[in-house]
C-alpha cells in the first residue's frame, strides 16, 4: 500500500469519528415543578424551618431512572435531572408550603441558631419511583417545636399515581406527589396557629 493510500485510509476514519461525535444526542435536563404562586404582597409574619431531606442514595443519581420492578433500574438515555434531586425537593417543597401558608417564609436547613424557627419539618424519602406505569412515593415526615424539641405529630405518606415512562413525564408525576406531600404537611402546621 503506498503512502497517498495510507494517508487516505486514516483521513476517512478521522472524519467518521469526528462525525460520528458531531451526531451524538444532546443531553435533556428536567425540573420538578411547583404550583404557580398566586399570593402577593403578603405581610410575613411566621418563619417555618424545612430540613433536613434525607433522600435514598439510589435517588442522588444525576440520570433519571425508573424500574423493571422492584429491584432493578433503568436510567433513562440522555435525560438528567437539572439539578440534584434532593435540591429540587426542597425546592419544590418550600414554594407549595408557602403557597398554603402565604404568611409564612420558609427556612431551609440548616438555619443559624439565633434566627432558628419555631417550628420545622423534617423529610425522609425511601422512595420516588416508577415502576409499571404507577409513580411511587414513600416518605416519612416530622413537624417538630424546635424550642421544646418536642415531636408534634409524624406521619407516614404512601402514594401512587399513573404516569407514562417519558422523562418529562416523571418529572410532572413527581412534582404532583410532592404537591400532595406539602398539602399533608400543611394540614399539621395548620393547626398550631
Amino acid at each position: 500500500m503506498n503512502k497517498t493510500m495510507r494517508v487516505f485510509i486514516i483521513l476517512c476514519l478521522v472524519g467518521s469519528l469526528i462525525t460520528g461525535c458531531q451526531q451524538s444526542p444532546r443531553k435533556q435536563y428536567y425540573l420538578l415543578s411547583a404550583t404557580p404562586t398566586a399570593n402577593h404582597g403578603i405581610e410575613i409574619t411566621r418563619t417555618l424551618g424545612l430540613g433536613p431531606i434525607d433522600v435514598a442514595d439510589y435517588l442522588h443519581n444525576s440520570q433519571i431512572t425508573t424500574n423493571r420492578n422492584a429491584n432493578h433500574l433503568l436510567t433513562t438515555d440522555n435525560a438528567y435531572w437539572g439539578e440534584p434531586l434532593q435540591k429540587g425537593i426542597m425546592r419544590v417543597l418550600t414554594v407549595n408550603l408557602m403557597n398554603h401558608q402565604p404568611d409564612t417564609i420558609i427556612e431551609a436547613f440548616p438555619w443559624r441558631s439565633d434566627s432558628m424557627p419555631k417550628f420545622s419539618l423534617r423529610l425522609s424519602i425511601y422512595d420516588l419511583q416508577l415502576i409499571n406505569g404507577e409513580a411511587l412515593i414513600n416518605a416519612s415526615w416530622k413537624l417538630i417545636n424546635n424550642e421544646t424539641k418536642a415531636v408534634l405529630t409524624q406521619q407516614h405518606f404512601v402514594r401512587n399515581k399513573p404516569s407514562g415512562d417519558s422523562p418529562a413525564q416523571i418529572a410532572g408525576i413527581y412534582s404532583k406527589l410532592l404537591v400532595e406531600l406539602a398539602g399533608e404537611m400543611n394540614k399539621a402546621i395548620a393547626l398550631q396557629n
